[in-house]
């Protein structure tokens, strides 16, 4: 039987891992309880962003990425989303919405973290490897 697991990481080293974490992809990142609300980022998150850390830390990531259906009223199904629709290393495309009111293209990746019993979520972001020719 063939089952898709989900992506969960067992150490909260994961920042820090450099086989986790290859230079070239995941310098951007950043850390979630299971609200969806923004615990922790890193520099290139918010240099990434164009945003100040107090700016994020605090804020739901879908205020941020709209396009992620993330509520403090679900965290369960927050969880499920990731273990459903994330595969591991699996890239996908977002939209981030800028200070300004503005938006920039990124892409995402999202991992589940288990720190004890505790449940956390890990997103890494980048600029799109793609971009489409437009005619």
């Amino acid at each position: 039987m063939n089952t898709i697991s989900s992506p969960i990481l067992f150490d909260s080293k994961l920042l820090h891992d450099p086989k986790l974490m290859p230079p070239s992809d995941r310098k951007a990142a950043m850390v979630m309880d299971i609200n969806g609300c923004i615990a922790e980022c890193n520099l290139a998150a918010t240099d990434l962003l164009g945003r100040q850390p107090e700016s994020l830390v605090g804020q739901n990531v879908s205020d941020v990425l709209p396009g992620l259906p993330f509520s403090q009223e679900t965290p369960g199904y927050n969880l499920a989303y990731v273990g459903m629709n994330h595969a591991l290393d699996a890239w996908k495309k977002q939209i981030a919405r800028t200070p300004s009111g503005g938006s920039i293209d990124v892409e995402i990746v999202i991992y589940i973290i288990k720190r004890g019993c505790k449940c956390l979520i890990a997103l890494f972001l980048r600029r799109p490897t793609f971009t489409a020719l437009h005619a």
